[in-house]
C-alpha cells in the first residue's frame, strides 16, 4: 500500500512554527520562510500539492543545477538541503531534525585546555554574546589546527599561522574567511599579551580584500510615490501595505524590524517609533512624518483586524497574526503595478538605500545617516549609498555655473511630493 503523505503548505506552516519554538533567531526565520516558498513554488510547477520523497529529491537536483550554474552560492544551496532535510523529517517521522546545529559543536574538536581559551579569548573582547556565538567555531578551528601538528597556544608562531590562512582556511572554510581573519587577530592578540613569545607580525592588520561589489541602484522619490499610489487604499491589504511602504522610506528599518513594530512602540506624541533592531539588538529611534504617521493611524483605527497580536502589521485572513515574512513578494507586485523597471537584486531592501541615499544628497553628514541607519560603523554605509547622476552632472559643470554666493541649493526648486525618506515633520 502506497504511503499517503500530508499536504505540503500546511507542512511548511508548521515546520516554521517548529522553527520559531526551537528559538533560532527572528532575522534567520525570513530565510528558512523563503526557502519554504521557494518549495511551494516548485512544487506548484510540479502539478504537486503534496509532499513526497520524489518531489523533495527532484527539488534537491533543481538546487544541483542552481549551484553549479553559479545562480545560487554554495552556502544558500547548503541551507535550502538543510531546510529540506528538516521537511522530510517532519513529514516522514512527525518531528523536525534539528541535528545539523548540533553536529556543528562537534566541528573542529578540541582539548578541554583549548575549549576554555577559546572563551578567554572572546571573553577578552568588547563583543556580544551572538557574536562570541558566530566567533566560536571559527576561533576552534586555528587551535584546532595547531593541535592537530603538536603546537601549544604559548609555542605557535607565524609561520603557523600563516599555513593557517594560506592552506587550511581555503580548502576547509572559505565562507567564513572575514571571520576567520577576526579570529586571528583576536587569538594572536591575546596569546601575545599572555606569554608568547614566537609571534612577532602584527596580525591587527589583516584585512580581507573583498569581491567587486555590484552597485544596486536605490528607488527614486519618483519610483517610491509610484509604488505608494499603487496600493490599493480601498483594502485592508493595500492599507496595510501602503503604511509599511511608508515607514520603510521615512525610517530606512529592515523589513524583519518592521515586521516586529509593535502598537506600543508608536510614540504618537512625539512622532517616532522605537524598536530593537534584529540584526544589531541595539535600539533605534526614528522620526515619523505627517504622511506615515496618518497611514499608520489610518489602518491601525479603521483597517486593522481586531485581534490581541501586540505588533502592528499582522495577516488579513484569521487566524490573525504577526507577519512571518519578507516583503520581497509585495514590492514587486506594486513595482510591477506602477511600472517600475525590474533591476537585478533591487527588492524591498533597496527603500532603505534609498532612504540614506535621499539623506546624503541633502546634506545630512555621513555620520548623522549611519546612526539614522542604526548602523555600528559608517563602513556599513558604503554599499547603500547610490550615486546621484544629477550630482555627477553638477560637478561636471563649468565653475562659472555654480551658485557660490547663494549657497549650494541656490535656486534649486525642493520637491513637493508627498513621500519623502528621512524628511521630519
Amino acid at each position: 500500500m502506497k504511503k499517503s503523505y500530508p499536504l505540503l503548505k500546511p507542512l511548511t506552516e508548521q515546520l516554521m512554527k517548529e522553527v520559531r519554538a526551537y528559538g533560532i533567531l527572528e532575522v534567520s526565520t525570513e530565510q528558512y520562510q523563503t526557502t519554504c516558498n521557494r518549495i511551494l513554488s516548485f512544487a506548484q510547477s510540479s502539478q504537486a500539492d503534496h509532499y513526497s520523497p520524489e518531489l523533495m529529491d527532484a527539488y534537491k537536483d533543481n538546487l544541483d543545477k542552481l549551484c553549479s550554474s553559479g545562480d545560487i552560492c554554495k552556502e544558500y544551496h547548503r541551507f535550502q538541503l538543510r531546510v529540506v532535510r528538516m521537511l522530510s523529517s517532519l513529514a516522514e517521522t512527525g518531528v523536525v531534525d534539528f541535528s545539523n546545529a548540533k553536529q556543528r559543536l562537534r566541528k573542529y574538536l578540541v582539548s578541554d585546555d583549548a575549549g576554555i581559551l577559546v572563551e578567554k579569548i572572546l571573553d577578552s573582547q568588547p563583543i556580544s554574546d551572538a557574536t562570541k556565538s558566530d566567533l566560536r567555531a571559527p576561533t576552534r578551528h586555528f587551535l584546532w589546527y595547531a593541535e592537530q601538528r603538536g603546537i601549544k597556544p604559548e609555542l605557535i608562531d607565524d609561520t603557523t599561522v600563516m599555513s593557517f590562512l594560506v592552506n587550511e582556511v581555503p580548502e576547509s572554510n572559505g565562507g567564513s574567511t572575514g571571520r576567520t581573519l577576526r579570529c586571528v587577530k583576536y587569538t594572536t592578540e591575546y596569546l601575545k599579551a599572555h606569554g608568547n613569545h614566537s609571534l612577532h607580525r602584527d596580525y591587527t592588520l589583516l584585512k580581507l580584500k573583498n569581491d567587486h561589489r555590484r552597485i544596486i541602484p536605490a528607488y527614486s522619490e519618483d519610483e517610491i510615490l509610484g509604488i505608494a499610489q499603487a496600493a490599493d487604499t480601498d483594502s485592508t491589504l493595500g492599507k496595510r501595505d501602503l503604511a509599511i511602504i511608508l515607514v520603510a522610506y521615512c525610517t530606512g528599518l529592515r523589513g524583519i524590524d518592521i515586521i516586529g513594530i509593535k502598537l506600543s512602540d508608536i510614540d504618537w506624541h512625539n512622532q517616532r517609533v522605537s524598536v530593537i533592531q534584529s540584526k544589531t539588538h541595539t535600539q533605534i529611534v526614528s522620526e515619523l512624518n505627517g504622511v506615515t504617521l496618518n497611514a499608520l493611524a489610518d489602518y491601525i483605527l479603521e483597517w486593522r483586524p481586531q485581534c490581541d497580536v501586540p505588533e502592528v502589521f499582522v495577516t488579513v485572513k484569521t487566524p490573525y497574526r504577526r507577519l512571518s515574512k519578507g516583503f520581497g513578494s509585495m514590492i514587486d507586485k506594486y513595482c510591477g503595478k506602477a511600472g517600475v523597471p525590474k533591476i537585478a537584486f533591487r527588492g524591498f531592501h533597496s527603500i532603505r538605500r534609498s532612504f540614506e541615499t535621499v539623506m546624503v544628497s541633502r546634506g545630512v553628514p555621513i555620520e548623522t545617516a549611519s546612526q539614522m541607519m542604526g548602523h555600528k560603523s559608517i563602513t556599513e554605509d558604503k554599499p547603500y549609498i547610490t550615486h546621484d547622476k544629477h550630482q555627477v552632472a553638477f560637478v561636471a559643470m563649468g565653475f562659472s555655473d555654480v551658485p557660490i554666493s547663494g549657497g549650494y541649493y541656490s535656486g534649486r526648486a525642493e520637491s513637493t511630493g508627498p513621500v519623502r525618506g528621512g524628511e521630519r515633520p
